[in-house]
């Protein structure tokens, strides 16, 4: 039988709960988030939106499939006709033109499909990830709703569908939220800070030094003793 981490996340949790001073008032909950997501009425009708959508660009990309069979087509004929040996130098000169013309209309029309199909599949893609979230987060604001009006502690995922926008606990009411306590245990043993020392300031060159007051210089001609 195979082990999720989200179901040795959820048995640690329950078998852990009995060691809990607040055991006997804790109530937990559980909800089926895949179940919830498919059968809420804006995912279908998404769901229908985003099909139709994808119908489009496969409609778009296979005509201009078939515009890029055509020119192959046509190019594999104009090989054909100029290779006659009929021609004059100057028609079949003319045709080799129209020959790499053509082989340029082709490598174009390629590089139209690769564009189209990476950004037609970016395009969906990004709506339905933008649209997981909006339905998810208007999901999750049902249930903690429900949470906080019913007296629940906790509210667990059943699915496994947990990802960045369901996480494996849906709602918490934070009374046994321990990340605090942890966080100041853990930095309890962190050395002191020490504290910055200031630069020491050095007369630069382009330092100008006030100049002396009148009488604080003294003239070395009064300093003299007298003979």
């Amino acid at each position: 039988m195979k082990i999720t981490l989200h179901s040795l996340i959820l048995a640690t949790f329950v078998l852990a709960v009995p060691t809990l001073s607040v055991a006997a008032e804790l109530k937990l909950a559980t909800v089926d988030m895949r179940k919830t997501f498919e059968g809420y009425w804006k995912t279908k009708r998404t769901e229908a939106d985003l099909k139709d959508k994808a119908t489009g660009f496969e409609q778009k990309f296979k005509t201009m499939a078939e515009d890029r069979q055509k020119a192959i087509e046509t190019h594999q004929k104009m090989v054909g006709n100029a290779s006659d040996p009929a021609l004059s130098p100057e028609e079949r000169e003319k045709r080799k033109k129209l020959i790499e013309a053509k082989v340029i209309e082709i490598r174009e029309i390629e590089q139209a499909l690769q564009q189209f199909d990476r950004s037609s599949r970016e395009t969906l893609n990004t709506q339905r990830r933008n649209v997981t979230e909006k339905l998810t987060a208007e999901i999750r604001d049902v249930i903690s709703a429900k949470s906080k009006a019913a007296g629940y502690a906790m509210v667990f995922d059943s699915s496994g569908m947990s990802g960045p926008f369901a996480p494996i606990v849906i709602y918490h009411n934070n009374q046994s939220d321990l990340t605090e306590e942890v966080l100041k245990q853990l930095n309890a043993s962190a050395p002191p800070e020490t504290p910055a020392v200031p630069p020491k300031k050095e007369d630069g060159p382009g330092v100008i030094k006030p100049e002396p007051k009148k009488g604080d210089a003294k003239d070395p001609k009064k300093s003299e003793p007298k003979k």
